[in-house]
């Protein structure tokens, strides 16, 4: 069954890559396509919320000889596993996702029911392993923003709210309405 057309999604411009990102800040992915010698198309995720997600930005340590840490400040190659409602995702920070295009850098992890995270295991591309589970995790919440820095201490998380908000950037790209998307 085609579903392009009956969401909008049926551009016939000449796309050339492709990235997924939460542009509007609400949570959701949303699609870009580059396309060659023409505006990007940008599909904003208007679906209603099917359940819960939360979004991991870690920060490496860098290049810092006192702890013998190798790991870029961007983690490029980081490995996460996060556990919530009784299922564990794996996700890696990535560099390069695509041909001319760059997907986002935090990680999106869509939690469905679960209310909570409740662990988190990240291995740094220096060999440092860090877990976070407990009270850490549970004053975070679900539908955020999670800054975590390599090596730093779980209880100084930071999570910041999601404020839903147009996208800026590509508002010249070609807009049209959909059954839950727009471009």
């Amino acid at each position: 069954m085609d579903v392009a057309r009956p969401t909008g999604a049926d551009s016939a411009k000449d796309g050339r890559g492709v990235a997924i990102a939460d542009f509007n800040g609400d949570g959701r992915l949303d699609i870009v396509i580059n396309n060659n010698g023409e505006t990007p198309t940008l599909y904003i995720n208007n679906l209603r919320r099917s359940g819960n997600a939360v979004e991991l930005r870690l920060v490496g340590a860098g290049d810092d000889d006192t702890v013998h840490v190798r790991s870029s400040r961007d983690a490029i190659g980081a490995v996460v596993r996060l556990t919530a409602g009784g299922k564990t995702m794996t996700r890696q920070v990535e560099a390069g996702s695509g041909y001319a295009s760059e997907s986002m850098r935090p990680l999106h992890f869509g939690l469905g029911g679960a209310d909570h995270v409740d662990a988190i295991e990240i291995t740094w591309p220096g060999g440092r392993v860090q877990r976070i589970k407990g009270e850490s995790l549970a004053a975070v919440g679900v539908n955020r923003l999670m800054t975590i820095e390599e090596g730093s201490d779980p209880s100084g998380l930071v999570a910041l709210q999601r404020t839903p908000s147009r996208p800026t950037a590509l508002d010249s790209a070609t807009r049209g309405v959909g059954n839950g998307a727009t471009h």
